[in-house]
């Protein structure tokens, strides 16, 4: 371990001679759990709520925008599956989201699979077909949108849980614990 000093006054920061930190799977998990939790396990406490307040943001805008439809783990019978229609497949990126994710996917469930006759629509299926569909489904591009937000609150996720597990147990602005 080497001291160098830093131009934040008296204070050393120490590093490993490799310049490598170990990577810490207990902030890494806890990021995943819940977005910024992870931040917030190794001091960064302010950096944490900003992470979980963007992504609360962006994770409720995509709902706002295409409902609950937004975060579904399996394919409603109007996908297109030969045009590439697979919209359970966008469930894989917004599964880094944590619990969230699959709270809102079984919620979307069901109420989608449990609901009454009277609350589904005739729709005209992609093979000219008539099928049924939920009434308060959105579907068509505010659907894609919806699913669009609440995947990259996923990957953004992903992105800063591992940013969790790899940072410095020093903050980066001048060598704080």
């Amino acid at each position: 371990m080497s001291t160098t000093p830093t131009t934040a006054g008296n204070r050393t920061r120490t590093s490993n001679e490799g310049g490598s930190v170990p990577f810490k799977w207990v902030a890494f998990i806890l990021g995943l759990l819940l977005p910024g939790l992870g931040h917030m396990s190794i001091g960064e406490k302010g950096r944490g709520y900003r992470i979980l307040a963007g992504f609360l943001v962006l994770w409720f805008s995509g709902l706002l925008i295409g409902g609950l439809g937004s975060v579904r783990s399996w394919d409603p019978p109007y996908t297109n599956p030969a045009a590439g229609g697979k919209r359970n497949l966008w469930f894989i990126a917004q599964a880094a989201a944590g619990p969230i994710a699959f709270g809102f996917a079984a919620l979307d469930a069901s109420l989608i699979r449990g609901a009454e006759d009277d609350e589904l629509i005739e729709i005209t299926m992609h093979d000219r077909t008539i099928g049924t569909a939920y009434r308060f489904t959105s579907i068509g591009h505010a659907a894609d949108f919806g699913t669009l937000f609440c995947a990259l609150a996923g990957l953004i996720n992903f992105a800063v849980a591992l940013d969790a597990g790899a940072r410095a147990t020093s903050d980066r602005r001048g060598g704080r614990p």
